[in-house]
């Protein structure tokens, strides 16, 4: 009986180590360059789509660092998607937290998670302003 549970708790830690997000540590100004859009933003709000896990959250946005054409035509509608938190690589921001985003264009959603820029503590963003504003969109290789 021992070993019986013994497999079953190690199982369950593989199929949980599985499903877990990995990326790959890129710094902040490879993830500033290959993202869609850069924001700093202020959450609103936070709630749950319909029949899935994918959340979305309310932002007022309060600068913009970066942003295609079509990341500005995205971002009008100030909403964000974010996959689950939980192994799938989801964002997790609190309703009243400033944040610095980047992410991407999906289906025409803007879309932020752990692997794309993402800056929450009040000190880093105050440390990076400069890079953010500056220095990161000058070192950016059009392709």
């Amino acid at each position: 009986m021992n070993r019986f549970l013994l497999l079953f708790i190690l199982n369950f830690v593989a199929v949980y180590e599985a499903n877990a997000c990995s990326c790959v540590g890129f710094s902040l100004q490879e993830q500033f360059c290959h993202s869609d859009f850069v924001i700093k933003v202020k959450v609103e709000d936070v709630a749950k789509m319909n029949q899935s896990s994918i959340l979305i959250y309310q932002v007022n946005i309060l600068e913009t660092y970066k942003a295609t054409d079509e990341a500005k035509s995205a971002l009008q509608l100030k909403l964000l998607t974010t996959n689950p938190i939980l192994g799938m690589c989801g964002l997790e921001l609190q309703r009243d937290q400033v944040a610095v985003v980047g992410g991407k264009i999906i289906n025409g959603q803007p879309n932020i998670g752990i692997c794309y820029l993402h800056i929450r503590n009040s000190g880093e963003i105050e440390a990076q302003e400069t890079n953010l504003r500056e220095n990161f969109v000058k070192s950016c290789v059009s392709a």
